[in-house]
């Protein structure tokens, strides 16, 4: 039997209809990646390093999943280009219909041109760091050292970021 990794995997999509975006991508992610474990409550949040005119909901999901790291990056890219993404920009942020960042895999650390764990901008992003403290406040981020608790109550970005009411219907697999 393969062993399992934990993966934490951040959703985001701020083309309409958001929330469809994000429960077709968390099938997809429980069909090609894994049993997911647990889910965030949706989160709405300005865009970061970019202006746009509708706001982001953002996502934390859990999965328990036998692939390495490059297998899951290749599913996700894979994910968000059935969901309508288009090409990854180099560099620049744009608005798009689904986003997914690999930001843990385990305690793991990997620094890949294509790839790096924990995710490169992990502290500095209150959308990413406020659904991972609900689904894993006392998770130690492998090169800091820090838990994602103490990395939200440091975190540089003043982003206004929103907690939506959790509604079951949209974690239907």
């Amino acid at each position: 039997m393969s062993k399992k990794h934990t993966v934490f995997l951040l959703l985001g999509s701020n083309i309409h209809p958001r929330t469809d975006f994000l429960q077709k991508a968390i099938r997809f992610i429980n069909n090609l990646l894994g049993d997911i474990t647990s889910v965030s409550s949706l989160y709405e949040s300005e865009p970061w390093g970019f202006d746009a005119p509708v706001a982001f909901l953002n996502q934390v999901v859990c999965v328990e999943s036998t692939l390495g790291p490059l297998a899951i990056l290749k599913k996700t890219q894979e994910i968000e280009r059935k969901l309508g993404r288009t090409a990854k920009t180099n560099g620049e942020y744009a608005s798009r219909t689904m986003d997914i960042d690999l930001l843990f895999f385990d305690d793991e650390i990997v620094r890949l041109p294509e790839l790096t764990i924990p995710h490169a901008q992990i502290a500095n992003r209150r959308f990413t760091l406020l659904p991972l403290v609900e689904v894993a406040p006392d998770m130690v981020h492998p090169v800091s050292g820090k838990t994602c608790r103490c990395l939200l109550e440091e975190c540089p970005d003043e982003g206004k970021v929103w907690r939506i009411k959790k509604e079951k219907r949209l974690y239907a697999l």
